[in-house]
């Protein structure tokens, strides 16, 4: 009798309650922040919210700018998304799920079901220039006891080799989707308007692509290539065009690097962020979308051209095989001749062009939001809801806090972001102070204790 009331409650018809970490979501109000990681965060939330077997609200952060930032995102139209900023007790959800930041050990220490979502090892595997501190603060505050969902078999191979403190059973796969404003866009017109929006010549034929400029994006060697290609073949009727932000570290150095590939570097275009409505239409008339990177957790840039049936030159190594599969052109990202002579067979050979967009298309059927989603609550599922939970209040970020903190840190005003290590202390005294001990906690003032409250909480 007992089993088949445990089994009645693990297959309660309550929906999954879902804390969502969605800072990412200010990024919405910076054209340059906007790379894809906001985009999956985007993505994932707004297929989260669709489903009618989850309560979904949104997780802000502590921070007060990034509190209204995100509030500010959520309020506009063409951000797609309604949902309710979350402020109170935490035992009151199943599942938290974080895609960018570090979980809080208060968070944790509620016996919630914590997710994080890796993306990459990139910081460990390709360092970059500086250090990338969210990152790392993520990376420390994994355990054994974390659930995590890597984002393609390399990534998940990765945290199993470089990540020793977590539990390689509690690592499950899921794959990432291009938006569906990613679509074979055959206006000629539109493509014009653009295409002298951005500076790229109307009479010439380019090659595309979208990328960050940054070491690990392998922009000059593809682009040095690029000019081997041209002086080789005597090709005057083609361009190369690159969108995407720039790294500051490294802009000055890759654009010397451009200097010193003589005349013919005015071929290449750099156009600086392109507007998410006019990628379509780029992708969909270049000869080919051309993303040989070092190294990916993902890569979703040749998955948006080849749903927009642009044929794709990729990379053979990490994420990009998963993704491309045989639907593109995969070579050695540190073969000169593998390159050059990709570059020829797509210039050349119009009949693959056509056979590679074909496939492209089909491929990127395979990936969609909905299918990300339901691994996610395939995993969801798979857990007991009705363990003990702590408390853990989660304030609505104050303005009030935000200016003491930036103003007065250190110097005349002390305030944890932890609810159960709050200490406010001013000019050295400490006025009032919550200590945790014991599945209670005992509030002091002028460091006398003048009572206790318990918080232990079963779920339901």
């Amino acid at each position: 009798m007992g089993d088949l009331l445990l089994k009645k409650k693990f297959n309660r018809k309550a929906k999954i309650r879902v804390l969502y970490d969605a800072q990412v979501l200010e990024a919405y109000l910076c054209n340059g922040g906007r790379r894809g990681i906001f985009f999956v965060v985007y993505n994932i939330l707004k297929e989260l919210l669709r489903r009618p077997g989850l309560k979904v609200e949104v997780y802000a952060g502590t921070d007060y700018g990034v509190y209204l930032r995100v509030k500010k995102a959520l309020s506009m139209g063409g951000i797609g998304i309604t949902s309710k900023i979350f402020s109170g007790d935490v035992k009151d959800f199943d599942i938290f799920l974080s895609p960018r930041h570090p979980i809080s050990q208060g968070i944790k220490e509620t016996g919630i079901v914590c997710y994080t979502i890796i993306h990459d090892l990139i910081p460990i595997v390709y360092p970059l220039h500086g250090e990338d501190q969210l990152f790392f603060d993520i990376i420390k505050s994994l355990t054994w006891k974390d659930h995590i969902f890597a984002i393609s078999e390399s990534t998940k191979s990765d945290i199993i080799r470089l990540l020793p403190q977590v539990d390689p059973h509690k690592i499950t796969q899921i794959s990432l989707a291009a938006s569906s404003n990613f679509y074979p866009c055959a206006d000629g017109e539109q493509n014009r308007q653009i295409r002298i929006k951005y500076g790229i010549p109307i009479d010439k034929r380019y090659l595309f692509t979208v990328s960050a400029i940054e070491p690990r994006k392998n922009l000059i060697f593809i682009l040095r290539n690029f000019i081997k290609f041209i002086e080789k073949n005597h090709v005057d009727d083609l361009v190369f065009v690159v969108a995407g932000c720039a790294n500051g570290a490294f802009e000055k150095f890759f654009d010397a690097e451009m200097a010193t590939l003589g005349e013919n570097n005015k071929k290449i275009i750099k156009t600086g962020y392109v507007e998410d409505e006019d990628l379509a239409s780029l992708y969909s008339r270049a000869e080919c979308c051309v993303f040989v990177s070092l190294y990916e957790g993902f890569g979703l840039p040749p998955l948006e051209a080849m749903q927009c049936g642009c044929p794709v030159i990729t990379s053979n190594v990490s994420s990009l095989p998963e993704v491309v599969g045989d639907a593109g052109i995969l070579i050695d990202p540190t073969s000169d001749e593998a390159m050059v002579a990709a570059y020829e067979k797509v210039y050349y050979d119009e009949k693959l062009r056509q056979e590679l967009s074909q496939k492209g298309i089909k491929r990127a059927k395979n990936f969609s939001w909905e299918a990300c989603v339901d691994s996610m609550i395939g995993e969801f599922k798979k857990h007991d809801f009705t363990q003990q939970k702590s408390s853990y209040i989660v304030s609505i970020p104050r303005l009030w806090k935000y200016l003491f903190k930036k103003l007065f840190k250190n110097f005349i005003f002390d305030i944890s972001d932890r609810p159960e290590k709050t200490k406010v202390t001013i000019f050295g005294l400490e006025i009032f102070k919550i200590r945790k001990e014991k599945q209670k906690k005992t509030f002091y003032i002028f460091g006398i204790p003048i009572f206790k409250k318990n918080y232990n909480y079963i779920g339901k």
